[in-house]
């Protein structure tokens, strides 16, 4: 009885030491961040104000994870210490332990020294620090586990990995081009039998063996690898013995090019709940950003998330998310998707859309702010414009200044007064090499060559990036936000083509994106959407197809018109009317989220403008319509009146003809007006 017990005892002891455990990569092993990540790690780079290695780890802990080895090489020190002064260090659940050392080059080598160290006892789930998810791990975990226990099938029972993907189609913004892959799976199994980066190849090429030797294979487009892995211990002692996989890809295809000589398979699992992104680049951070702040990441959003301070986000409609000692002066508009970090304080008449403001900011007055991340401390003088930038920590843009769309200030730069930062330009604060004659510059040389480029309180200079950098964003073309960048070798020939197919692309994702609007309005009605939710699918459509905001408010109020006359277009016009009517009332919170200034007010009017030189209907309907929307006070008369003497081309002239009746109506009625307070006084 003695032995027996004394052997249960030791069975429950292994038992207890199959932990759950994960390996965190707190690197990207590339430049793509530069010059940003020359002073902070990637990992630890804002994501609506939160440290995106923040999301990883809680994502981890959240998902039952018990030990987490977060492996650090560039600028280790700064990784450590936010993990010790941060709520990882006093979590009860899990231990989050900082692994360091700066001699690591890729995945591989990281992999390697995890294996020396012999910290990992039981299968482990591999992720990447720039991780933003909240997938169900413990169901994969399982799953993988059943497959290892599988006696009756070799294949299952050698399986050393099982990726994580998720149905994403291509096209969507959420499938970073770079990283958009083909598989042939095995139905039956899960098992993955070719694993392929497409890379915009025209072409596709399969192994003959693996239609030949398997009987229900899966062609597969439509995944995005979530680079999440669920992985034995085996993993590590395969990159230990293969000292040329340097990442995962290599990994995958080194085991599948030579499954018959290892003996060991990899499968794939489908979760088809749930959110995950990558921070990958620019684009990704733009496209995750948005994401948080449109909750598709929830229980991962800004008011659910603290920092080491304990700041406390309040979320309000429209998803515009402030702290409470945020500073709003008289006429300042927060539009839509707006978060507003504690200690900032924002000028008067200030428009903000689409963008993070961090903490302790200091925005002035007539400024626009577009599709922006604008982290802490920065100063932004009055009458500027950030469209579709990252501006860091401690940046000044000094007055009447225009950031082009595309830019990166890193740390402390300055720029202005009164210049345009050309689109695209990354800066730094220090000019870190030396000039075309190799003599390095001294201070006022330094001085000198900022004022000239950047304005005359500018501390800015163009980075350039290693010309030993192999990374792929130093090829002949890069994304940042989306936005392709040409390089100087591309010829004028080569640019007029590809402007000309960006044109007719342009074109056909506006089209794409007014059918898709067209059939989320429709279903809206027939399911009977509340405006949040209705509002929340129109956001996700204009991110999908990259829509300008201006152009959105036209085309939301165009498809409001365009269903009910569609619907009743064998009716009156009188009939025909009082269907758009009722249509503008029961959307009216829609409208009014998108239609608020006047800036908006003058781009639906545009549209309709357009609108009824292509519609009969809407031609014959116009006057009607513009007052049924003045009445509902969605279009006011001082921007109607605006619009009508606005200089009309030769095609609209006919259109300010017809409501000229109205426009002189609203200026009687409010020379009415005037004369009744000047009495009154």
């Amino acid at each position: 009885m003695a032995s027996k017990s004394k052997g249960k005892q030791r069975g429950e002891d292994i038992q207890q030491e199959d932990v759950f455990q994960a390996v965190v990569i707190a690197d990207s092993f590339n430049v793509r961040f530069a010059p940003i990540t020359n002073e902070k790690p990637k990992s630890l780079l804002p994501l609506a104000n939160i440290p995106v290695l923040d999301y990883t780890l809680e994502f981890l802990v959240t998902a039952g994870v018990q030990e987490i080895f977060v492996f650090c090489c560039h600028l280790a020190d700064q990784i450590r210490t936010h993990i010790r002064q941060s709520k990882w260090s006093e979590c009860s659940s899990c231990t989050i332990t900082p692994v360091l050392s700066e001699s690591c080059m890729s995945m591989g080598d990281a992999l390697r020294e995890i294996h020396d160290k012999s910290v990992i006892r039981s299968d482990f789930v591999l992720v990447f620090g720039d991780t933003v998810a909240n997938l169900r791990l413990q169901d994969v975990l399982q799953e993988h586990k059943k497959r290892l226990q599988d006696k009756t099938n070799p294949q299952n029972k050698n399986s050393v990995m099982t990726m994580i993907f998720q149905k994403v189609p291509p096209g969507h913004r959420s499938r970073n081009k770079e990283d958009d892959i083909f598989l042939a799976v095995d139905q039956t199994s899960n098992r993955v039998l070719h694993y392929q980066r497409v890379r915009e190849q025209s072409k596709l090429q399969i192994p003959v063996d693996v239609l030949a030797d398997n009987a229900d294979v899966q062609l597969r487009y439509d995944l995005l690898d979530s680079q999440i892995s669920v992985c034995s211990p085996e993993v590590l002692a395969l990159f230990k013995d293969n000292f040329d996989y340097l990442n995962r890809d290599h990994f995958v295809k080194g085991l599948l090019d030579n499954e018959d000589i290892m003996e060991k398979t990899i499968h794939m699992c489908v979760l088809n709940d749930g959110y995950t992104g990558r921070v990958s680049n620019l684009q990704m951070y733009d496209t995750v950003s948005r994401d948080v702040i449109c909750r598709w990441s929830y229980p991962l959003v800004p008011d659910t998330q603290t920092d080491n301070q304990g700041q406390i986000i309040s979320h309000n409609r429209h998803n515009i998310y402030t702290s409470k000692d945020v500073m709003l002066a008289k006429g300042c508009v927060l539009e839509q998707n707006v978060l507003v970090g504690r200690g900032t304080r924002i000028g008067s008449n200030t428009r903000i859309t689409d963008s993070v403001i961090g903490k302790d900011c200091k925005i002035g007055s007539d400024v626009v702010i577009e599709n922006a991340y604008i982290w802490d401390g920065v100063t932004i003088e009055d009458q500027c414009c950030v469209d579709t930038a990252v501006i860091c920590d401690n940046v000044v843009v000094y007055a009447c200044t225009s950031v082009g769309p595309g830019c990166v200030l890193s740390y402390n730069v300055k720029v202005g007064p009164s210049v345009k930062i050309e689109a695209r330009s990354r800066l730094q604060a220090a000019k870190d090499m030396d000039d075309d004659f190799g003599d390095e510059l001294t201070e006022a040389d330094q001085d000198a060559v900022s004022i000239i480029n950047y304005g005359s309180k500018s501390q800015a200079f163009l980075h350039q990036p290693p010309e030993d950098s192999d990374d792929e964003d130093n090829d002949l073309v890069q994304d940042m936000f989306g936005l392709g960048i040409q390089s100087e070798s591309s010829t004028e020939a080569s640019s007029l083509s590809e402007r000309s197919s960006d044109d007719e692309a342009m074109l056909d994702d506006e089209e794409l994106f007014y059918s898709e609007l067209l059939d989320t309005l429709v279903k809206a009605k027939e399911d009977n959407y509340n405006t949040e939710n209705l509002i929340l699918e129109i956001n996700s459509l204009k991110h999908t197809y990259n829509i300008a905001i201006r152009d959105l408010y036209g085309m939301v109020m165009k498809g409001l018109i365009e269903i009910p006359l569609r619907d009743s277009q064998d009716l009156e016009p009188g009939a025909q009317l009082a269907n758009v009517k009722k249509n503008f009332v029961r959307y009216k919170p829609l409208i009014l989220n998108y239609i608020k200034s006047e800036e908006s007010q003058l781009d639906c009017l545009h549209a309709l403008e357009d609108f009824a030189l292509s519609n009969k209907t809407v031609s014959t309907l116009l006057v009607k319509l513009l007052h049924i929307l003045y009445d509902a006070d969605i279009l006011s008369e001082v921007v109607l009146i605006k619009w009508h003497n606005m200089e009309k081309e030769e095609e609209y002239k006919a259109i300010a003809k017809q409501v000229a009746p109205l426009i002189k109506w609203l200026e009687e009625a409010e020379e009415e007006t005037s004369d009744e307070e000047l009495g009154s006084d």
